[in-house]
């Protein structure tokens, strides 16, 4: 409310402003228009257009007024003159009551009898909020000449009568005026959805599209929210083919798990991401203008982006340098719009449902009734009361299939999630002063009980203009709390049995529901727990973090070609995590047994502090030289973070109820506290070039050398390039006459860029103070061996393309690119009599090849009636192969073939590494290979699988000696379909993905089907698996694996489907109120209400298991957006 008060001030004051600013005091004798207008400017910011010629023929006035309305001293100044004038907007237009335009006598036969005069044609540039606009491009489509509007928006060029101007600037509307006279008067760009994808923002300065050779493509927040209203990341992997969210088939829906992105491929080595705090492959985030975070454009609420742009190639993301490799995503908040106070506020409830489809489990009675046919309650061991017991397990739970026990696990922890988002906005202003506040909130409710994200964000941005000078600050500040479920992971209930209750005949909830005929799990304990059970005692999962970012702006246009921007950002972020396990949590069931009893109870607690500075100072220069225009940037960056995060284990709590850390007894066993403390600075200078020749010969090139503290000292500083080329087809001579073909654009780029997402002290000798005294003082253990000459992985990019538009209806984009990173940063294996088995160097190469093209079609279009059907469609293909890395992944190799023979018992060995395939670094090889021994099927007669060896024969022996290249995970193509119509306010979008052509490894297949135990529940394609002889099956002879001798299922190919999807992933009704005359009525704008569904619809042909820790879900919501 106190905020609400104060802006509401803050605009009225201004307001109030404007108004003293429309009253003149002036006094004097015989003056001039041109110091009559002078005096105007100063005291109301009105400024003046006329003819210099004109004001000669004027009479000078005396006047002697005080506070006089400015109209009335117009009419008075103006009142003998032989002139006349309008207000247009803040400009006094003056014109001859005669009408008679400025002429320049030609040449002799310069234009013909008809034509004979050249005029001057004034005239003044504003934008949609009636601002003048500096460095406007006036171009004579006749002569080819162009101009620049000065830094009050002025330009006087030379034209004759019907000739055409062409008014064109960076993000505004291109617009055509008609030469009927030496005024022009004001001419007013207004701003559209095209002209921002005209702009390709960089983050260090906006680019004009029809003169940048880079491959970049900018989205607007209408296109984004077409394809889906969740979140930006989500809205792009529905829109382009080379943004990619990889499947996480455990993760599911979790509100709490961030995605892991690529943008064309991976440039860093699969396995790294365990051993670094980020993602190796991840592309760097930049929002407004400075370096973000993932999690922060997760959280970030839609309604308050106003572009996104994805710099793909080295032209585009060169500028980056050492941060660039993965590609940049260049994201633009919405600005402060000059005008009356406007509140505009977006809502919309959300229905999150889980989706179960892909899960095909046995009922109570299928699940007994295998159980007894496959033996699993025979006796496995010698003497009489085993099988009694045995016997009496089956008939309890022979006895609940009787009573009608069938309980959906299923559906035990899941709920139909209801969410929330809204966003409030405030914005207004006047020519010099503009302000902007608002907040957002978003309660994103999970499907599993209990789990949810809440984010709240108080945003405020000041503009204020000094003459030339203008100045910005944003202030923001997010809080964030995640809740984790106390239910468990979703896996917990997948594996249950159905004919298990988790209650008992009096409708309480049991700690134990039954008995296992057998132990399995390594333990002595055969009872089967109620997870349902642990959520009635008082655990605790919970992530926090606040974070403040304030960032200033400084641009002084020093004149309408030369500019000076300074700008820097200060960001704090506190986070923590607490996750308690109260002592009659199930974890804790074995512990009574192993003498454990004082250790039950744990709490996991976590402290983070993160702190950044970035700075940038830049001097632009950007003219228009005849028919050369000129570009030129250069910028200096100092940038400082730091990173601190404290971990502690406690355990020992003597009831549930003390949820305190300071309650435990003890650390947890083999335990300590443990931090880490990271520093980063970084310093760089970028240099940017752009040449255009006429608008159709385009060049541009940048290079940035960059230092880092992340690195070793010999290598502390690196060079970073690219150079690119285009040219516009379109504006040659030969095809002005094409009407149709309104652009055909080719270009190219080669350059070199680099990546750190990696650990600031992998180059660095560490130490740790261990637990050996030494002369009564604490030893310090070397933990980390130093690599002086350790340095940037650096990432070649080429790339060719070419757009074209035909009129209005065709759009069409393709881009070919093929990368290789070097230096890449790996594990070297060493002795271990050096104390240690590996260390970081720089060696090996990726090579990533491939291309991407998108397709839009606009069939019909009725403009009057704002009708229109669009179809779209985009593909990508990127594959990703491993070079010269020589035999330096040899251990690596060798540890995943142990561990595929091994053949130790289930009850002490992890059966998880028999679900995959392992991951094989092998040089010339996808990165993305699928490896394993190629299967004959299974033998009818025996039930047993046959193999093919290395040399093509037939074997009944799985080894780790005979596997091959069986398939490989990289699609042929993957993109995205979309339709979008509308009629009279209607819209419709949907937005698909597809992808066909890779392989997927069915894991479902092993874990529901031959590695099992028998004891958990199973895939109903069980019952398919091989009994008798002559049965043709695809499954093995079923052998449990909780037996004394397991038989486990090893990397084959037999498993391997083709993996061809398609995905609706959104589909989105709506309508616009814009024709309905009680808008104005209600004080309102705009009014626009529309309908969502996300995650429709999935059409795969390979049914696994998905969100196996966290289902998937879909989400249907209801969004009204209005402003006043």
């Amino acid at each position: 409310m106190k905020l609400t008060i104060l802006l509401m001030t803050v605009a009225l004051l201004s307001a109030r402003a404007e108004g003293w600013g429309q009253t003149i005091t002036l006094s004097g004798k015989d003056l001039s228009l041109k110091e009559v207008f002078t005096a105007i400017k100063k005291q109301t910011g009105y400024v003046t257009l006329h003819n210099k010629e004109l004001l000669s023929t004027a009479a000078p006035v005396t006047v002697s007024v005080r506070n006089m309305p400015l109209q009335d001293l117009l009419n008075r100044v103006f009142a003998n003159q032989p002139l006349k004038y309008v207000i247009e907007g803040k400009t006094i237009v003056v014109s001859s009551r005669t009408a008679v335009p400025t002429a320049v006598p030609l040449p002799a036969g310069s234009f013909g009898a008809a034509a004979d005069t050249l005029l001057i044609v004034r005239g003044r540039v504003l934008d949609m909020n009636s601002d003048p606009v500096t460095g406007a491009t006036v171009a004579n489509m006749r002569t080819r000449q162009a101009v620049a509007s000065d830094k009050n928006g002025l330009f006087s060029i030379r034209a004759r009568i019907d000739d055409v101007l062409e008014i064109t600037f960076i993000g505004l509307e291109k617009r055509e005026w008609r030469v009927r006279s030496a005024s022009a008067g004001v001419i007013q760009l207004k701003q559209s959805e095209e002209s921002i994808k005209e702009v390709i923002v960089t983050g260090l300065v906006d680019r004009q599209g029809q003169s940048f050779t880079g491959a970049a493509v900018t989205y607007t927040q209408k296109e984004l929210m077409q394809v889906g209203n969740r979140n930006v990341i989500q809205s792009l992997k529905n829109i382009d083919p080379s943004f990619r969210i990889m499947d996480n088939l455990s993760m599911g829906s979790d509100p709490n798990s961030l995605p892991e992105i690529q943008m064309r491929g991976q440039s860093s080595l699969p396995n790294l991401q365990g051993d670094f705090s980020g993602n190796p492959n991840q592309p760097l985030f930049i929002l407004d203008g400075f370096e973000t975070t993932l999690q922060r454009v997760f959280d970030l609420n839609m309604n308050r982006v106003a572009s996104v742009t994805l710099l793909k190639d080295a032209a585009a993301k060169a500028i980056y340098g050492s941060r660039a490799a993965n590609g940049v995503v260049v994201i633009e908040t919405v600005r402060p719009a000059r005008g009356k106070l406007r509140v505009m506020y977006s809502g919309d409830v959300a229905m999150e449902a889980p989706d179960l489809t892909d899960y095909n489990l046995m009922d109570a009675g299928e699940k007994l009734a295998f159980e007894k046919e496959r033996g699993i309650y025979k006796n496995f061991t010698f003497g009489a009361s085993g099988v009694q017991e045995r016997d009496l397990i089956y008939q309890e739970n022979y006895d609940n299939v009787l009573r009608g026990v069938n309980t959906y696990w299923l559906s035990q922890p899941l709920r139909t999630g209801v969410s929330s988002r809204h966003a409030l906005n405030l914005e207004g202003g006047d020519i010099n002063m503009r302000y902007q506040a608002g907040i957002t909130y978003n309660n994103n409710t999970g499907v599993m009980k209990g789990s949810g994200r809440n984010t709240m964000a108080l945003f405020t941005t000041l503009s204020y203009t000094y003459r030339n000078i203008i100045f910005r600050n944003q202030l923001e500040f997010n809080r964030n709390v995640s809740t984790n479920s106390p239910y468990g992971t979703f896996a917990d209930y997948t594996k249950l049995n159905q004919y298990y209750s988790p209650y008992d005949e009096n409708g309480n909830l049991v700690r134990v529901m039954g008995t296992y005929p057998f132990s399995y799990n390594g333990t002595s304990d055969r009872n089967v727990y109620n997870p349902l059970y642990n959520a009635t005692l008082n655990v605790k999962s919970e992530n926090a973090y606040s974070q403040l970012i304030n960032n200033f702006y400084i641009d002084w246009r020093i004149t309408p070609a030369l500019r000076a921007t300074g700008s820097v950002s200060y960001t704090r972020n506190e986070s923590s995590s607490d996750v308690f396990l109260p002592p009659s949590h199930t974890s804790f069931n074995n512990y009574d047994a192993n003498g454990l009893s004082d250790r039950k109870g744990t709490y996991t607690k976590g402290d983070g502090f993160s702190q950044s500075i970035i700075s940038n100072i830049g001097l632009n220069y950007n003219k228009l030289f005849g028919r050369h225009q000129l570009l030129t940037n250069v910028t200096w960056n100092l940038n400082t973070r730091r990173d601190a995060n404290t971990t502690v284990i406690a355990e020992g709590f003597g009831s549930d109820d003390v949820d305190n850390i300071s309650f435990a007894t003890k650390y947890a066993q083999n335990t300590r506290p443990s931090a880490t403390d990271n520093r980063v600075r970084e310093i760089g200078v970028v240099g940017i070039l752009g040449y255009a020749y006429d608008d159709r010969y385009l060049l541009d090139a940048s290079v940035r050398s960059s230092g880092s503290s992340m690195f070793g000292v010999e290598n502390r500083w690196g060079v970073f390039w690219s150079v690119g080329a285009g040219w516009n087809v379109h504006k040659e001579a030969f095809l002005q006459n094409v009407s149709w073909l309104s652009q055909l654009r080719f270009r190219s780029s080669y350059g070199y860029t680099g990546a750190q997402n990696f650990n600031p002290f992998q180059g660095r000798t560490r130490y740790t103070f261990g637990d050996i005294v030494y002369n009564n003082g604490l030893g310090a253990e070397l933990i980390g061996l130093p690599n002086s000459s350790l340095k940037w992985q650096r990432k070649m990019d080429f790339n060719a393309g070419f757009d074209m538009v035909v009129r209005r209806y065709l759009t069409l984009r393709f881009d070919y690119s093929k990368g290789v990173t070097t230096d890449l940063l790996v594990d070297m294996t060493i002795p271990p009599s050096m104390g240690f088995t590996t260390y970081k160097e720089n060696v090996g190469e990726i090579h990533n090849t491939g291309y991407e093209f998108s397709v839009g079609v606009t069939p019909w279009r009725n403009d009057r009636k704002r009708a229109w059907i669009t179809l779209n469609f985009s593909g990508a293909h990127f594959e990703n192969k491993l070079q010269k890395v020589y035999d330096i992944f040899t251990t690596w190799n060798e540890k995943q073939d142990a561990d595929k023979n091994q053949s130790t018992s289930a009850t002490t060995f992890d059966r998880s590494v028999y679900r995959r395939p392992a991951v094989y670094l092998i040089e010339g090889q996808s990165m993305n290979a699928i490896w394993g021994v190629r299967s004959l099927g299974i033998d009818p007669l025996t039930g047993q699988e046959m193999f093919l060896d290395a040399d093509g024969k037939s074997t009944w022996t799985w080894s780790t000696a005979n596997q091959v290249i069986i398939g490989d995970n990289t699609p042929r193509l993957n993109g995205t379909i979309g339709l979008n119509a509308g009629y009279a306010g209607f819209t419709l979008a949907v937005a698909c993905t597809y992808r066909f052509g890779g392989d997927l490894y069915n894991t479902t297949l092993l874990e529901r089907i031959e590695n099992v135990t028998g004891m958990d529940n199973l895939d109903k394609r069980i019952l398919e698996s091989w009994r008798n002889a002559g049965d043709v099956s695809k499954y093995r002879a079923l052998t449990l694996t909780g037996g004394t001798t397991p038989v486990y299922t090893r990397p084959t190919s037999r498993f391997v489907q083709k993996d061809n999807e398609l995905y609706v992933s959104s589909l989105n009704l709506s309508y616009d109120f814009y024709r309905q005359s009680w808008l104005k009525k209600l004080g309102m704008d705009n009014l626009r209400c529309s309908f969502y569904m996300n995650e429709l619809m999935r059409l795969s042909t390979v049914r696994i298991e998905r969100g196996t820790s966290y289902p998937f879900a879909r989400n249907f919501s209801f969004q009204v957006q209005a402003s006043f």
